[in-house]
């Protein structure tokens, strides 16, 4: 199995996502924002860059983050687009992520290079099983955020949602849109920092 390695690092307003060819280069990375527009988007691209690779499998990984994974990791497993292909989601630890940048001490901490070091952990690390998050029963709030951004607004008609937090995730609170630019890490003389950026 050579497939394209999916790193995301996850934020309550963007997703920044970096693709890694199965020899460890890079295809391409990029932000979009964290709602179902940005979802969308994150998987047409997927989509694009197997098609252009002639892959037939994906890896995707992302750090647990509480609420604000779940429902990505919902609409990804739902996208009709993904579906042609052999995928994997898997929600890590972000114990064992950071443990894995150990590996690179001169990397800097940014989201593109957190996207990065779990996509390059797709590849090398000892994953185990595919976790779905998703399936398990979720509380109240998650509830509410999954609903929010599988059908793009929130149902106030329950009394119980009166009492969600004031810092909802974006998808929430702003209309869903398109992508944001990508920028890189500013450059450096290690092999792995040209990774990231070529």
């Amino acid at each position: 199995m050579n497939p394209l390695f999916v790193g995301i690092d996850v934020s309550s307003r963007n997703n920044v996502a970096y693709l890694m060819k199965p020899d460890g280069s890079k295809h391409s990375s990029f932000s979009v924002q964290n709602n179902l527009g940005g979802a969308k988007l994150l998987s047409e691209r997927i989509v694009s860059a197997l098609h252009s690779m002639q892959l037939c499998d994906v890896v995707i990984g992302l750090e647990a983050t509480s609420i604000y994974g779940d429902s990505l990791v919902y609409a990804l497993r739902e996208d009709g687009g993904l579906s042609q292909f052999q995928r994997k989601i898997h929600v890590l630890n972000p114990k064992q992520v950071k443990k894995f940048k150990e590996a690179y001490p001169d990397l800097p901490k940014n989201d593109w290079v957190d996207a990065f070091v779990i996509a390059d952990h797709l590849r090398f690390g000892r994953i185990g099983k595919e976790v779905i998050r998703v399936a398990r029963a979720l509380d109240m709030e998650v509830l509410a955020y999954s609903r929010t951004f599988r059908y793009g607004y929130l149902v106030t008609t329950s009394p119980q949602l009166s009492n969600l937090p004031s810092a909802a995730p974006s998808f929430v609170r702003s209309p869903t849109s398109g992508i944001f630019d990508s920028h890189g890490v500013t450059g450096g003389v290690y092999k792995t920092r040209e990774r990231i950026h070529r």
